[in-house]
């Protein structure tokens, strides 16, 4: 789930993020002459030639740069099942990304090298986006990490099935109940789900968390360090009846009610799906590599259910080994800066990174995104990587139009993975029994997050 999601961002961190192997350790050596040697995790396998090169060509330019600092790649990729186990035993990598979710446990529990100082001082990651920075901020403003892409969940939608539903795909839903009337209309005159909802592997929790949002609601509540559940009331049980009435009242949902991310977008690349929440990078999967037609593939923002509701944002944060000495702390923020950032900052690493991207053809150019600085900088990149844009720019306009506007709200802070977990069943349940009682469904899961919220 967490690489699909962070594809939504820029080129060479694509593949770099999916890669997975073996952890490394951070190092802590400091030469007689002053070398820093520093390990860099997503370091790209031998099978992903193109963003190895980048990758490799990268680190040279930075040694050359900065002769002091000596940079040994590890291909250790975050894992939630290995991670808190390498982050106790100190085998991570100096700096190496992980989700969102997990930052703000992370800071509670006290398990990040505060980075306040080293970052503040920076000339890139100083000019970071306030609101943005929060994510990695703790009560008291300290900086715990260096988020380098973000994204906010969309709505994807097939606008050739619009056109045969007699629908306005430059018009997308904006609420709920255009997105039932909208679903029911796919049904009826094409024969194909009008929406569709993933349910496995975390995935179900995940979306039914953003539909949640959108409703004004929570998913935890957090009273002196101490978190519970806090989705056992209106918004939550608005967004499972909205999928209730899709589902039974409507039969808009088609007849598969078990899928991951990757399923579900294989069934949408196919054409057999109409809507379903995910996120702007998921063209990239659908375009380059299931068979979707650019021109088919709509963004738009998540449609809301409450003049309260927000957005579900994500994304990726380069985290600091809290073991690292100080001297490596202030090499890898260097690093993250140089590799993650600066192609949004610095006109000839931006051409460079869309230009190879565009040759590669295995890379979406374009994808909308949060972005991370302010809007000055925006309207430049843009300028800069546009002779190499190869994605259909107008489909996005419903999202870029109106995505910025709406209420960012983060993934759950403690435990959100398994809160997710949880929640997947509510989902499954809602879809695969037509008398599914949401009062009781949310009443047992708001009992066993507590437990697990208690324990984590």
């Amino acid at each position: 789930m967490l690489t699909t999601r962070w594809r939504a961002g820029a080129v060479t961190a694509l593949a770099i993020l999916a890669a997975t192997a073996c952890s490394a350790g951070s190092g802590t050596a400091v030469s007689d002459d002053g070398t820093v040697t520093i390990t860099v995790g997503q370091k790209p396998t031998p099978d992903q030639a193109a963003a190895l090169k980048t990758w490799t060509d990268r680190v040279a330019q930075f040694e050359k740069a900065n002769p002091k600092v000596k940079i040994e790649g590890s291909e250790y990729g975050y894992d939630v099942q290995t991670f808190q186990a390498d982050l106790a035993a100190g085998t991570l990598p100096t700096v190496v990304a992980i989700p969102y979710t997990d930052v703000q446990g992370l800071i509670e529990r006290k398990q990040l090298a505060d980075v306040t100082d080293v970052v503040k001082a920076s000339p890139v990651g100083g000019k970071i986006n306030p609101e943005v920075l929060k994510t990695v901020q703790d009560a008291g403003g300290h900086i715990f990490g260096l988020p380098v892409q973000a994204y906010t969940m969309s709505l994807n939608y097939n606008r050739a099935l619009f056109r045969q539903a007699g629908l306005d795909p430059d018009r997308p839903p904006a609420t709920w109940e255009e997105v039932r009337r909208a679903a029911k209309a796919i049904a009826d005159k094409t024969g194909k789900a009008g929406y569709a909802m993933m349910t496995t592997n975390n995935t179900g929790g995940w979306v039914l968390t953003a539909m949640t949002y959108t409703y004004g609601g929570a998913i935890e509540k957090v009273n002196g360090g101490k978190a519970s559940a806090a989705f056992a009331d209106a918004p939550m049980t608005g967004a499972l009846t909205t999928l209730q009435q899709m589902r039974w009242t409507d039969n808009a949902m088609g007849s598969n009610f078990l899928f991951n991310q990757k399923q579900l977008q294989q069934e949408f690349a196919g054409g057999k799906v109409g809507m379903y929440i995910g996120t702007p990078g998921d063209y990239r999967d659908a375009v380059t590599t299931m068979g979707a037609k650019g021109e088919d593939f709509g963004v738009a923002p998540l449609p809301l259910g409450s003049p309260d509701g927000g957005t579900l944002t994500g994304g990726a944060v380069q985290m600091f080994n809290p073991k690292a000495s100080k001297q490596q702390i202030e090499a890898a923020v260097k690093w993250a800066e140089f590799f993650w950032l600066e192609k949004f900052t610095d006109q000839d690493h931006a051409v460079t990174d869309a230009k190879a991207a565009n040759a590669d053809k295995q890379y979406s150019v374009g994808l909308p995104m949060l972005w991370l600085f302010d809007e000055a900088s925006k309207k430049r990149y843009d300028e800069w990587i546009k002779p190499y844009v190869n994605t259909v720019q107008a489909n996005f306009t419903p999202y870029t139009s109106k995505a910025a506007s709406l209420k960012l709200m983060i993934e759950p802070p403690v435990a959100g993975q398994k809160v997710y977990a949880n929640l997947d069943s509510v989902v499954q349940t809602v879809l695969t029994q037509k008398d599914a009682d949401v009062g009781k469904l949310l009443a047992d899961a708001s009992k066993a997050v507590d437990g697990l919220l208690a324990n984590s």
